[in-house]
């Protein structure tokens, strides 16, 4: 900063022996007199009434640019919702703001139908839940309804109830649009996820079922039919009343009549317009006629401004930010910028243009602007705050000869009487302080080895003062002497003058009496800076906390004020004035307490969602164990030692029959050795001397298998070998295991074999399998990773290696767990389609594998998806079907069980039957009597069944039942478990005999012991 210098030279005022008046000044000063000539003070002005010297309430508006937070456009104006608030702006700048906050994180709108009441309902969304609030109009007062602990992406309104997406999994929720209160999803057809929905009116809507495609009603729901798209819609929405599904390239249109038709995107030119974008208003003040009077008015009452731009003059509306009267012709220079000051009596503008003149202007009612400075070039012009002026240079025409170590000051007092100043020494540092007695101030601030001085001129009479500083606190005192002094001081009341001190961060307001004493403010000090203007600043701090001052620094006083998410188009200056402040992103209109009580508050929290949660009913039971355990352990057998291999023999280099090079006289692969395992507790299939076993399997799984191939060494196995697959019916009391027939392996040699069933190879494969409800087949696969092989076993039958249309044996897809069942001699089975929401439904005849049909699951990602279809079949017809589980109702822990039948030659799905729920209602259904039909399907139940065994002790659990249901009734075939430990009967309990027949009412199960296999058989009735 110029003038820190160690001398202590001060500065030192001569002033002119003469006056000059305004129109004195023949070149540089407006006027025809010549320089040195004197002439009475101006008369000022005519006011407008009482001068207002600030704009009192305040009012904070967002500073919208462009589109940003726009979200409809509607007869000539704006629904915008941006930084918490909500607004309406129109195209002549009108603004109108609610006065609530909507809370932190990403807030959206709903426009409500008239069915629903109308209104909008505005939903947050942020780390800790979704709020909702529903308002009678875009600006009216929100009434809170509820608020999850989840996000949610979507809010549709439905019939008659609003539908919320969650994030989490992408289900959704609905809720009474009056109260807030969870409802159930009807009228929406059953289904286990929900993709995109819509709904045109009361009666008519379409939705994006899961496994059936897009389907649409023109009864409210009370029926849906499908609409057969031939491809999945990207999104569903209403657009002009009509429900649309967007696609690739184009979209459906649904009318009212049920006719869907296609209507493929228009590419847009670039003549065509918008017409839904408000134009611009034509004029000098643009769009932003608010800010432009708060950053560059004055008040010429409590709710008008008055603003001068580009040769226009306007007055506006602080309520609306309207203009409300405009001069068009105030005053000729149509590129100036002008900005308010207090100049005379009344208020005035200081306009001037780049590298151009420089011209004060008074302002007269009722909207005129009157010249009473003009300088040729730019000028700096400080004002005093009660009507005078202080000009850098002469009020003349500058002089190109004068002295490099003299600067002139035009001073102009409020009375309109014109005097240079000049100053010489450390020019820079001074602030020159025309005075409201005429009398003219000097302040040169505190520099390295010196206080500071004050200097008084009063006609030629010259004082000095030194400047006396705060000793306290010392914070202040030392940023006092190390800091800038701005330029602007101003005259705050009659012999004191007051400025800004800024110390590379910290910025503290002062004053400074006519005897030197120094008066200091608090010091304000944020990363967002301090905005300051003549007795005006405002100190934006981080976490909405703010703070304002209008006595120059010496008071501030906290207010809050949102948060701002900093934006590209945000303007990039920052100004306060009487009128109020301006900064990036908002409009400040006015100081002190706000407009209106509460204004700005947080919205009301909506109560925490309560949803009181039903029990769900146990199945108890009673169970006496019948006779022995079946499958005992088999006697444990001395462990042969094995045999000592023969050494292999190594290969050599060279031709011949050696083993060289390329493989020649290579020795044969040697397959791993397997443990030829027993299965279930029976023996493996015996061997011969010569023959060698290959065994691998899922003993563990709960549908356990275990297959077997042999054969004699380096034989042709598709001749001589031998294989078996055994599984186990966890269902059946008398044992369980089933055995296939006896046939050749599917593979050439011992060698294709342990590749085959995954012995020896990378990737190590897996084994599994699924049972059908029969318990007398089985679909095995052999996978390593992704790619699967695929065995079919049927009880006495041989197996068979599935293959695809091509004749490929490996590489196909791994079956949905519960996906698989035998229909007739066919077996049906599904799989992961092509992405990640979709299923594939394939069918197996006579061994080959043939896609029936794909079905899309809606799910936002491959990480929401819902539970996975269950293939269910009949019992003892041919029917086949998708068995879902229904998004729970209100109150309720699990879903109901809805089956959808499938054409098993075309994939087609039909509407879903209701099967109940998988608690039974808490009773053990009867047992299942010859020829009773019903879709049969293993499974286990929401809550573990209560089984009681007073003949002995025992731990059971993975309950499972083999049911037959159909709408309206079930009954049972049979239960399986599994017993941790051992079953202990009493030794005083009789075991129930086994040729003794079960009562009707008793339903058989069986139990196996995890540790040994044995398998014991029970009979359950209800407890």
């Amino acid at each position: 900063m110029r003038g820190r210098t160690s001398r202590a030279s001060s500065l030192v005022a001569l002033l002119a022996f003469a006056t000059l008046p305004v129109t004195g000044c023949k070149s540089g000063a407006s006027g025809g007199a010549t320089k040195g000539s004197a002439s009475p003070a101006e008369k000022p002005a005519a006011v407008p009434g009482k001068l207002v010297p600030m704009v009192s309430p305040s009012r904070l508006l967002p500073d919208v640019r462009g589109d940003r937070g726009v979200i409809a456009y509607e007869a000539g104006a704006r629904r915008v919702l941006v930084d918490r608030m909500r607004l309406v702006t129109y195209e002549d700048g009108r603004t109108e703001r609610a006065n609530e906050l909507l809370p932190l994180g990403h807030v959206r709108s709903v426009e409500l139908p008239s069915r629903l009441g109308g209104g909008f309902v505005f939903h947050a969304t942020s780390g800790g839940g979704t709020q909702l609030w529903r308002a009678s109009s875009w600006l009216g007062k929100l009434r809170p309804l509820v608020q999850f602990s989840s996000t949610t992406t979507d809010v549709v309104p439905g019939f008659d109830r609003l539908y919320l997406r969650l994030a989490s999994n992408g289900k959704l929720v609905a809720v009474d649009t009056e109260t807030g209160e969870v409802r159930s999803l009807a009228p929406l057809p059953p289904a286990a996820a929900y993709g995109g929905l819509a709904f045109a009116d009361g009666f008519s809507g379409v939705v994006d079922a899961d496994l059936r495609g897009v389907l649409a009603t023109f009864d409210a729901g009370a029926t849906w039919r499908p609409l057969h798209l031939p491809e999945r819609p990207a999104a569903i929405s209403v657009v002009d009343g009509e429900p649309t599904m967007f696609v690739t390239g184009g979209k459906y249109v649904l009318d009212a009549r049920g006719n869907l038709t296609y209507r493929a995107s228009q590419v847009a030119t670039d003549d065509e317009g918008d017409d839904t974008t408000p134009a611009a208003p034509k004029g000098p003040f643009g769009k932003k006629v608010l800010r432009a009077a708060v950053e560059d008015g004055f008040p010429d009452s409590p709710r008008t401004a008055v603003v001068a731009r580009q040769g226009a003059l306007a007055r506006v509306s602080l309520d609306t930010g309207a203009i409300v009267d405009l001069n068009l012709t105030a005053f000729p220079e149509r590129e100036a910028s002008c900005h308010a000051t207090r100049v005379g009596a009344s208020y005035g503008f200081v306009c001037g243009e780049r590298e151009g003149p420089t011209n004060v202007y008074t302002f007269a009612p009722p909207l005129v602007m009157k010249k009473v400075l003009s300088f040729k070039g730019p000028r700096f012009v400080s004002p005093n705050g009660q009507g005078a002026l202080v000009v850098r240079g002469p009020c003349g025409e500058e002089d190109a000869g004068a002295a490099s170590d003299t600067r002139v000051y035009c001073v102009r007092a409020a009375s309109g009487a014109t005097r240079e100043v000049r100053v010489k020494g450390d020019l820079g540092v001074e602030r020159v302080v025309a005075l409201s007695d005429e009398r003219v101030a000097i302040l040169v601030p505190p520099r390295a080895g010196s206080t500071g001085q004050l200097t008084i001129l009063k006609g030629s009479d010259m004082t000095n003062v030194p400047l006396v500083l705060p000793q306290k606190p010392r914070s202040v005192a030392r940023e006092l002497r190390r800091g800038m002094w701005l330029e602007g001081f101003e005259e705050r009341e009659p012999g004191v003058l007051g400025g800004w001190v800024e110390a590379g961060g910290p910025v503290i307001g002062v004053r400074v009496k006519l005897d030197g004493a120094v008066t200091a403010g608090e010091a304000r000090d944020n990363e967002n800076g301090v905005v300051v203007s003549g007795r005006f600043a405002l100190s934006q701090g981080e976490g909405g906390r703010s703070a304002e001052s209008t006595d120059g620094g010496m008071t501030w006083k906290v207010f809050d004020m949102p948060e701002h998410d900093v934006a590209p188009g945000d303007a990039p200056t920052r100004a306060c004035g009487p009128v109020g402040c301006v900064l990036a992103g908002w409009v400040r209109v006015g100081w002190g307490k706000p407009a209106i009580s509460g204004d700005l508050r947080a919205a009301e929290a909506p109560p925490s969602l309560y949803v009181p949660m039903k029990t769900t009913p146990t199945v108890r039971l009673t169970c006496a164990h019948v006779g022995k355990p079946v499958t005992e352990p088999l006697p444990d057998k001395p462990v042969k030692k094995a045999p000592t291999p023969p050494p292999r023999s190594s290969g050599t280099f060279g031709m011949g029959g050696f083993g060289g090079f390329g493989g020649f006289g290579r020795v044969s692969p040697q397959p791993l050795k397997t443990p030829w395992s027993t299965f279930r507790n029976m023996p493996a299939p015996t061997l011969d001397k010569d023959e060698i076993g290959i065994d691998n399997g899922a003993p563990y799984d709960l549908v356990s298998l275990r297959a077997y191939a042999w054969g004699k060494k380096g034989s042709d196995w598709a001749r001589t070998g031998h294989f078996l697959v055994r599984f186990d019916d966890r269902f059946d009391p008398a044992g369980g295991v089933r055995s296939t027939a006896t046939s050749a392996p599917p593979w050439p040699d011992e060698s294709a074999t342990a590749d085959g069933m995954g012995i020896g190879s990378y990737p190590l494969a897996s084994w599994g399998s699924f049972l059908d409800p029969s318990g007398r087949h089985a679909l095995s696969h052999v996978c390593r990773g992704t790619s699967c092989s695929l065995l079919a076993a049927s009880e006495g039958q041989p197996v068979l290696l599935l293959r695809d249309a091509a004749g490929r044996t490996t590489g196909l897809s791994r079956p949905l767990p519960l996906g698989a069942v035998r229909v007739g001699e066919s077996w049906f089975f599904l799989a992961q389609g092509t992405s990640y929401d979709m299923v594939s439904l394939y069918r197996v005849d006579l061994g080959v594998i043939r896609l029936v049909s794909s079905f899309h699951r809606p799910s936002p990602s491959r990480y929401t998806m819902p539970e996975p279809p269950r293939l269910v079949r009949r019992a003892l017809g041919t029917g086949l079907g998708l068995l879902v589980t229904s998004i729970p109702e209100p109150g309720e822990r699990f879903g109901g069980m809805y089956v959808h039948p499938v054409d098993p030659e075309t994939g087609v799905v039909s509407e879903p039957i209701a099967l109940g729920k998988r608690d039974l209602g808490g009773a053990l259904p009867p047992r299942c009597v010859e020829g009773q039909d019903g879709w049969i399907l293993d499974t286990s139940l929401d809550v573990s069944p209560s089984l009681e065994t007073p003949g002995g002790r025992g731990t059971f659990d993975s309950v499972e039942m083999r049911l037959r249901l159909d709408p309206g009734q079930a009954c049972v075939e049979g239960i399986a478990a599994r017993l941790d430990g051992t079953f202990l009967p009493h030794a005083e309990a009789k075991a129930r005999p086994a040729d003794r027949p079960a009562q009707p009412a008793a339903v058989p199960l069986a139990a196996t012991e995890r540790s040994t296999g044995r398998r014991w058989s029970f009979v359950c009735s209800r407890r």
